[in-house]
């Protein structure tokens, strides 16, 4: 598939089939995360791999998906037969950049959610190679789901890439909105120019 087309049909999907997805596809797109930029070369990313439905219900829960679903929609979460929970490790990037190669004034930026979010993009664009739909919720303050997994208190949860194959679109009022002429977000020399 052409990069431009997997970028053309990249879209958040929360609507899945319930039937597996092969493993090896899975590995493939979690991989994907490992394969970005990473500031400094920390390399301070990590993926937990959930497939186990009676942990996919756990998660769920702890997202509150049975309110979501009361509200009138799909029950998006216990639906997705893989979740993709993407961490970062901070203290990577500062051991990192605490190193005498490293510009000391950098080192309170948090690269570590620039790369959780090129991480992220890869994974998204991953799916939609494989021929999967992916979806992202958020889950960095999601209470429990560190204890749930074993996640060390020192790693941070970026969010969940939800994997599976699509049902029929539904969109989201949101999409409905559509995108932003380029015209409107693209800038040349200077804002406005």
């Amino acid at each position: 598939m052409e990069f431009r087309d997997v970028v053309r049909k990249r879209r958040m999907v929360r609507r899945f089939r319930r039937d597996p997805v092969d493993r090896e596809a899975i590995e493939r797109i979690a991989a994907a995360a490992h394969e970005g930029p990473s500031a400094g070369y920390s390399q301070g990313i990590s993926v937990v791999v959930v497939t186990d439905a009676v942990t996919r219900q756990g998660i769920a829960g702890l997202a509150g998906e049975e309110a979501w679903a009361a509200r009138g929609h799909w029950p998006w979460l216990s639906a997705a037969p893989a979740h993709l929970v993407l961490c970062v490790e901070p203290g990577t990037y500062r051991r990192r950049y605490s190193e005498p190669d490293k510009d000391l004034a950098t080192l309170d930026i948090p690269w570590w959610w620039v790369d959780g979010g090129a991480a992220l993009q890869l994974m998204l664009m991953a799916a939609v190679e494989e021929g999967l739909g992916a979806g992202f919720l958020g889950a960095q303050d999601l209470d429990g789901l560190g204890a749930l997994l074993g996640i060390p208190d020192d790693v941070l949860v970026v969010g969940i890439v939800t994997v599976g194959h699509p049902l029929p679109d539904q969109p989201a009022g949101s999409a409905r909105r559509g995108r932003r002429p380029s015209a409107d977000v693209t800038h040349h020399e200077r804002w406005g120019g």
